[in-house]
């Protein structure tokens, strides 16, 4: 089955190990709002990090791997009173590998061993979360195993994992079929420009293929969030400085409703509870 753009971008906003995250970009009310003028206001003062009235790229990119840990460390309250069998406010690998055990349990024959190559890859995640050493995950070490964009070894196990899934042939890289896992016998392996845009964005070395370092952004969902940021700038930008300022983005709110910003736009107006 072809791994589709907008669920490759709806991945960001899932917490590995079926855990989900608030933000669920198929809620059709989302669609159908729109950010008061007020709320774009607030948001913009929040971008402007340097506080010049003008906001950059960089800086919303900047605002927004700090709310990403903000979420974090927010609901993962809620995932370890699931799993933290012990109550003890920590989680061990035994627990967090029971726990994906029990979601799989009942699969079939083939379903079992992918499970158990799963379970070396969480392991290899636990071990790179648990920066102190002692076997167990606390508060500040807990994140990142759920939200792998925030700790950049756990990010490498699951660029790898990601790399291993895909890369058919086994030679280290992935072409653009392999990707988007194009299937030749269901569609024709064809591509949709969207598709090849993306991959090309992707292929900093413009060689045809992703390679770790590239896939990373993919992986992290960074690129997702930069096309989005890019095009917001792109729409409110009138003056075309690159910079953005309130009254530019508050000018924009009718068509940012309806770019793919929107989603990010308000989940942190609702993180912020503007």
């Amino acid at each position: 089955m072809r791994a589709s753009r907008l669920a490759a971008a709806v991945a960001f906003g899932v917490a590995v190990v079926g855990h989900v995250r608030a933000q669920d970009v198929d809620d059709p009310d989302i669609e159908e709002e729109t950010l008061t003028v007020e709320q774009l206001h607030a948001l913009h003062k929040m971008f402007d990090l340097d506080g010049d009235g003008r906001v950059s790229l960089k800086e919303v990119m900047q605002f927004s791997h700090g709310v990403n840990k903000a979420i974090a460390s927010r609901d993962i309250g809620a995932i370890l009173e699931e799993i933290d069998t012990s109550k003890d406010g920590r989680l061990t690998l035994e627990e967090h590998l029971t726990d994906i055990h029990n979601q799989a349990d009942g699969g079939d024959e083939e379903e079992m061993k992918e499970l158990e190559v799963r379970k070396k890859v969480e392991a290899a995640k636990f071990k790179a979360a648990d920066v102190n050493g002692d076997g167990v995950l606390d508060s500040e070490e807990l994140p990142a195993l759920f939200y792998p964009e925030l700790h950049d070894g756990v990010l490498d196990v699951t660029v790898k994992e990601t790399m291993r899934q895909k890369d058919r042939d086994g030679d280290g890289k992935l072409m653009a079929k392999e990707f988007w896992e194009a299937d030749d016998e269901v569609d024709d392996g064809e591509l949709t420009p969207e598709e090849k845009d993306d991959f090309a964005k992707l292929d900093h070395d413009h060689d045809g293929f992703l390679n770790l370092a590239e896939l990373r952004a993919w992986e992290s969902g960074r690129f997702h969030t930069e096309e989005a940021m890019r095009k917001m700038i792109e729409l409110a930008d009138k003056d075309s400085d690159m910079h953005i300022t309130a009254s530019e983005l508050a000018a924009a709110r009718e068509e940012l409703s309806i770019s793919e910003a929107q989603y990010h736009l308000i989940e942190w107006a609702e993180h912020h509870e503007l």
